[in-house]
């Protein structure tokens, strides 16, 4: 019997190595499919926003940690007021999953992703995912995961009474105020500078407490030593703009 050195015995035939070739292409396909599908299940707007609670918080939705930051997704108190968390709770750590969610897309509309400039990185959220998310805030608003862009001028479109000052609310606002309308999103300094004058206060572009005073008297609201635009405030902000037709 001729003598067949090991090495030779021991490597597969060309069919073999074909053969061997086909299912480990195959198996590399299966594997990268169940990693697209894991990704593409990782990537559903119903927990995005339990992916950046998961990496700000342990998802952790009362912690304290500390720091002054709250909640879940780690709300500074004035991010939490100044998006309309005042309405739930003083504080983000005291609210519920879904209304901090509820804050975090009307930040999202603002300021966008970099509002969590780590976390929302490794979560993957974008204005698109993270405004998809639908809420259950009983009888609460949902927030609109398409919001309307701001009237032009002339036209009226009733706001929603969100207490959220918004791109909606700020149009409207310098309509009433008779300056351009300059597709801001929120309330900026010649906003305010413009409502400070109708308001007869200090002209700072700043919306602090004097301010938050003026408009609630000129509102009619109670006046409750907010240093902010509040969420009371703001809804009856967006009830007088509707009044007027703006």
């Amino acid at each position: 019997m001729p003598y067949t050195p090991r090495h030779k015995t021991d490597r597969p035939s060309v069919a073999g190595r074909r053969a061997m070739g086909a299912v480990m292409a195959s198996a590399t396909t299966v594997g990268a499919g169940l990693a697209a599908a894991g990704h593409a299940k990782a990537d559903t707007p119903w927990n995005v926003w339990d992916r950046v609670a998961s990496c700000e918080s342990s998802n952790n939705w009362s912690i304290d940690s500390g720091n002054s930051f709250y909640g879940g997704l780690q709300f500074t108190k004035s991010t939490w007021q100044g998006f309309g968390g005042g309405r739930f709770a003083s504080s983000a750590q005291y609210a519920t999953r879904d209304q901090q969610i509820y804050v975090a897309q009307a930040t999202l509309r603002v300021q966008g992703p970099g509002a969590w400039p780590v976390c929302s990185k490794k979560a993957g959220l974008t204005r698109a995912n993270g405004l998809a998310v639908r809420v259950d805030l009983g009888s609460n608003p949902a927030p609109n995961p398409n919001p309307t862009p701001p009237p032009s001028r002339g036209q009226h479109r009733a706001l929603v009474l969100d207490g959220i000052v918004g791109p909606l609310t700020t149009a409207s606002t310098q309509h009433w105020l008779g300056i351009r309308q300059d597709g801001a999103m929120r309330y900026n300094a010649r906003t305010i500078i413009a409502l400070q004058a109708r308001l007869g206060v200090h002209q700072d572009g700043v919306m602090g407490p004097v301010t938050t005073a003026a408009v609630q008297r000129f509102l009619g609201v109670p006046r409750d030593g907010a240093s902010h635009l509040n969420y009371r405030t703001a809804v009856a902000m967006q009830a007088y703009l509707n009044s007027r037709g703006m």
